[in-house]
């Protein structure tokens, strides 16, 4: 066995001769910390000597696609399956990295092959159900989770994943039991809480959602989801915008699975933006552009061929590691979007903002620190959603999704009392959410040259 004479961790300073077995595990007990970067230097060097070491392969491609590059997270567990084919844990996880980017086909085939390999992985009889529901194959998942319940009766998150395929299935009855089990084995499982409440939600059972919010916060008092969620369904305190604790934990928690989740909707607003772009026709030589609240970068992806220099500001970290991974972007920064704008004084020609408004009610703060924000004769391009009036004349409302819809009067008062012309105000689908449509504003407004 060779001997790898490294420093290996920055953050321990460890310096010694390690054999490769025993630089392995080290790396591996990195990588459960979640100290990604030191652990894949470590990967690195392995890989260099021992390029076709089934299990250093496979962790390889866990981590790779832990940080982001899942279809090279793909390729290197492929090669680890060509190593050692029978290799039961690349199996699973290539399937489930097939689950995360939206491929539940491939991941079905994954899941079955795991199952050949052994038949009492109850893990992979979970992931299958999955992988089938994505499919549209309820009835069939069905029989697979109760299959993983079976060989694994007091592991919490196959309840719930049952419970969701009998939400889809509309057995709203037998999730919400389903839920509460889940719950009572796993107290602290904050989605559980979060499908308990929708699924009552969709039985028309609102004081349910309710005391459902309130058991999670008597748990966890100060969960900005929890919290959020109380005021949407109890109209109590209204904020007049989400917290950013709220916001950032919701899209830390969805970054991997964003863009696949809004395929299945159908979501057009980076589109709607980006066509409102092509029709103001920004000079793309001398363009800089802002893309706020840029998320994976959808939107910066459409809109890089048209602009000279782009930039990202998202609250999310994981949010910007996968724009990162598009390569668009000439800088991303973590930061709060009014905050932001007013550190950025007459620095852009263009502010894109997608679907970002949808988490602010009041929108006269951050309207008005977007004027800091661009040059004169600027352009400012954004999306909300919809508020149909129903005689109250409200300004913006937020709903038990947890998020504002706003209205048109509001948000003409609000562009023109911060200093902005009005180009154009279009009504247009911005996704589809269920079986509803959900109709948004697009809106495109100039300051002052």
């Amino acid at each position: 066995m060779g001997q790898l004479d490294r420093n290996l961790d920055n953050s321990q300073s460890v310096n010694q001769q390690m054999s490769l077995d025993e630089a392995f595990q080290f790396a591996v007990h990195l990588h459960q910390a979640n100290q990604l970067e030191s652990a894949e230097k470590i990967y690195q060097q392995l890989l260099a000597l021992s390029p076709n070491d089934a299990d250093l392969l496979h962790f390889f491609g866990m981590l790779r696609n832990q940080l982001g590059f899942a279809e090279e997270g793909v390729e290197y567990i492929k090669k680890a399956l060509q190593v050692a084919p029978n290799y039961i844990d690349a199996e699973n996880s290539l399937g489930n990295i097939y689950l995360q980017i939206g491929q539940p086909e491939l991941a079905e085939q994954c899941f079955r092959r795991t199952i050949e390999l052994n038949p009492r992985f109850a893990s992979a009889y979970a992931n299958l159900g999955i992988a089938l529901k994505e499919l549209g194959r309820a009835i069939e998942a069905e029989d697979f989770l109760l299959q993983a319940i079976r060989y694994e009766p007091d592991v919490a998150h196959h309840y719930q994943n049952l419970g969701n395929v009998y939400r889809n299935l509309g057995r709203y009855d037998d999730a919400v039991a389903l839920y509460e089990k889940a719950i009572q084995m796993h107290p602290a499982d904050a989605m559980a809480y979060q499908r308990l409440t929708r699924t009552f939600y969709l039985m028309g059972k609102l004081d349910c959602c309710v005391e459902v919010l309130k058991q999670w916060l008597d748990l966890d008092p100060d969960n900005p989801t929890a919290l959020h969620l109380l005021a949407a369904y109890t109209r109590d305190k209204t904020p007049t915008r989400a917290s950013d604790d709220y916001v950032r934990e919701t899209f830390d928690r969805f970054a991997a699975s964003f863009d696949n989740i809004l395929k299945t909707l159908d979501y057009q607003a980076p589109a709607l933006v980006h066509g409102a772009l092509l029709r103001v026709g920004p000079v793309a030589e001398s363009c800089v552009l802002l893309d706020a609240g840029c998320g994976t970068g959808l939107c910066g992806a459409l809109v890089r061929p048209l602009v000279k220099r782009l930039v990202g500001v998202d609250l999310s970290a994981k949010m910007l590691a996968k724009a990162e991974i598009r390569n668009v972007y000439d800088a991303l920064h973590e930061a709060e979007l009014t905050a932001y704008f007013l550190q950025t004084s007459a620095s852009f020609d263009v502010i894109t903002c997608v679907d970002t408004f949808c988490y602010f009610g009041d929108l006269f703060e951050a309207v008005t620190a977007s004027v800091s924000a661009l040059k004169p004769g600027g352009w400012f391009i954004f999306t909300v959603e919809k508020l149909e009036q129903d005689g109250t004349e409200r300004d913006f409302h937020l709903n038990v999704q947890g998020r504002y819809a706003h209205a048109e009067a509001y948000v003409r008062r609000t562009l023109q009392n911060a200093g902005y012309h009005i180009h154009t105000i279009d009504t247009a689908v911005l996704r589809n959410e269920f079986i509803e449509q959900v109709y948004g504003l697009v809106i495109t407004a100039q300051l002052p040259a």
